[in-house]
């Protein structure tokens, strides 16, 4: 924030502009807080430096705080979008990662074709549809589950799928070596 900044938002506070200033600083951290963003206070400090950018910049306010908690709505918005394109960025990486640590074989993905098929129908349905991408709330929902029964059930079946892709590993291995 600008010295001019600060003079214009101090000056619209009136008397007691400091106090009020730190009150309204006060509220914002606490509703950052509440709100379980990463760094609250820098987030008010923002709220306030674009309040003081309007002021300067002539816009018409008609009631100061609630123009102010605009502002933090929007905030909170873009904090928001932001957390989910760092989420999207991160499982994108999780992906890549495991993408590149195995082996890129037309083999593997026969042991796990194979190993699907060995599957009870309704077991390859709940791991299949569980790891496909949609909402797992709703899948849960489809399956009569709840949240946590459907990701104990499709943290048995990974397991129980890759025990098998390591056992068909194993034997092809022991092939080879014969």
């Amino acid at each position: 924030m600008t010295a001019e900044h600060l003079q214009q938002l101090l000056a619209v506070l009136g008397e007691e502009s400091a106090e009020r200033y730190e009150a309204l600083r006060w509220r914002l951290v606490r509703l950052f807080t509440w709100e379980r963003c990463g760094e609250p206070e820098a987030l008010a400090d923002e709220a306030l430096d674009r309040l003081a950018r309007r002021l300067t910049e002539g816009e018409p306010i008609g009631h100061l705080e609630n123009y102010l908690f605009g502002i933090a709505r929007m905030l909170l918005r873009e904090e928001a979008a932001r957390a989910m394109r760092q989420r999207a960025k991160l499982a994108e990486f999780g992906r890549e990662q495991v993408r590149l640590s195995l082996p890129a074989s037309d083999e593997l993905a026969e042991r796990l074709r194979r190993c699907l098929d060995s599957l009870e129908p309704e077991q390859r349905r709940i791991v299949l549809a569980y790891y496909d991408g949609r909402p797992r709330e709703r899948l849960a929902v489809e399956l009569g589950l709840q949240l946590n029964a459907l990701r104990n059930r499709a943290l048995r079946l990974r397991e129980k799928l890759e025990k098998c892709v390591m056992i068909h590993r194993i034997e092809s291995l022991g092939k080879e070596g014969r």
